[in-house]
């Protein structure tokens, strides 16, 4: 019989290992906290669904995202481009700025959030 620890029983499923591939996106709302997905050539990365620049949504609608030619996401507002593998804006109002990161955990074949570390 495996025990869990509290911080293990707090994790909060969002898919499995490998569900996006490069170039697709899925959003959630944990305890209020607005939470990106987006699938890299380097896996799965974690984001607050925030554009640094105004903090509106980086979806045009339920779970669409936009990506350049060249895998950019892009704001759907005021088209500031970000790198989906460190969320640095590269082009756009908030140049230079970057999304903020969320840690994901993986717990066998799935990618968990701890929603502690939202706050």
């Amino acid at each position: 019989m495996t025990t869990r620890t509290r911080a293990e029983e707090a994790l909060i499923r969002l898919c499995e290992v490998g569900e996006l591939g490069p170039g697709q996106g899925r959003e959630f709302t944990i305890q209020g906290h607005h939470v990106m997905l987006l699938g890299t050539h380097k896996g799965v990365r974690a984001y607050r669904n925030s554009c640094p620049h105004q903090g509106r949504s980086l979806t045009f609608a339920p779970n669409e995202f936009l990506f350049s030619s060249k895998g950019l996401l892009v704001c759907p507002h005021h088209g500031a481009s970000f790198e989906t593998v460190t969320g640095l804006c590269t082009d756009g109002p908030c140049k230079g700025g970057s999304l903020q990161g969320l840690e994901l955990v993986a717990r066998g074949d799935e990618l968990c959030i701890d929603p502690a570390s939202l706050r």
